[in-house]
């Protein structure tokens, strides 16, 4: 699966795609997130919103040309430390996937209250699962509970609906996907590399995940989306990823 992959994304071009949809996980430094949101600004990208991101997937409303969709993954806490004062300072509205299953816990790097300052902030919480397990490998019965059973409890923490899911790992198959449509979300991503348009399914949308701390010109390069570039770079972070961590 690994090699298939890395020859999958090798293949992949996103240069013409309507919107790009970075994947972050863990955000270590605040000065080079700060330098990626700042190449945003200077090469002309509009960083738009989920609820325009799912606006213009129902023809509601236009899309901006090059447009970003912002994403975090995983509720790490240097997401709070890192990411969001940047994206504040700038306006740039973002969404963040935590998991639900230890949001009471006073060890959790993101609390309720995290949440709910993000929202207030401008922010949209989504959903990733309430422990983040490979859904594939679930019985029917506990896919209800991860899928929908996390996005109760997001929505009890929050007041408000929860509308977007993304697949742990980017692993599902067609049982989990249909579980996540009757859950009643209207997006869900995935970690598949390339952009968005129009007539993509809204239940397997793919991301730009970025990894492995890049340099201002390795992001650049990347953002172009053009095929063999893009998907080499990805590679290589993946790599200098598991060194890094």
């Amino acid at each position: 699966m690994g090699a298939w992959r890395a020859l999958r994304e090798l293949s992949v071009s996103f240069a013409g795609a309507d919107v790009r949809v970075l994947c972050y996980h863990s955000v270590r430094s605040r000065t080079r997130f700060a330098v990626q949101m700042d190449t945003l600004a200077e090469q002309g990208y509009t960083v738009i919103s989920l609820p325009e991101l799912t606006g213009w997937l129902s023809g509601a409303v236009p899309c901006p040309a090059s447009a970003v969709l912002l994403t975090f993954d995983g509720g790490y806490g240097d997401q709070l430390e890192n990411a969001a004062p940047v994206l504040d300072g700038l306006k740039f509205p973002a969404t963040f996937f935590p998991t639900s299953g230890d949001l009471d816990d006073p060890g959790n790097p993101i609390s309720r209250r995290d949440l709910t300052a993000l929202v207030a902030a401008g922010h949209t919480i989504g959903c990733h699962t309430h422990t983040h397990p490979d859904l594939t490998t679930l019985s029917p019965e506990a896919l209800e509970c991860e899928v929908i059973g996390s996005k109760a409890a997001l929505e009890d923490a929050l007041g408000r609906a929860i509308d977007a899911f993304c697949y742990p790992y980017g692993v599902r198959n067609p049982a989990v996907v249909s579980a996540v449509r009757r859950a009643g979300f209207s997006v869900a991503f995935t970690i598949d590399l390339g952009g968005v348009d129009r007539r993509d399914d809204p239940y397997q949308l793919n991301r730009i995940a970025v990894l492995g701390e890049p340099s201002p010109a390795e992001f650049s390069s990347y953002l172009a989306g053009t095929r063999l570039v893009s998907g080499a770079l990805l590679g290589w972070w993946k790599i200098r990823e598991r060194r890094i961590g």
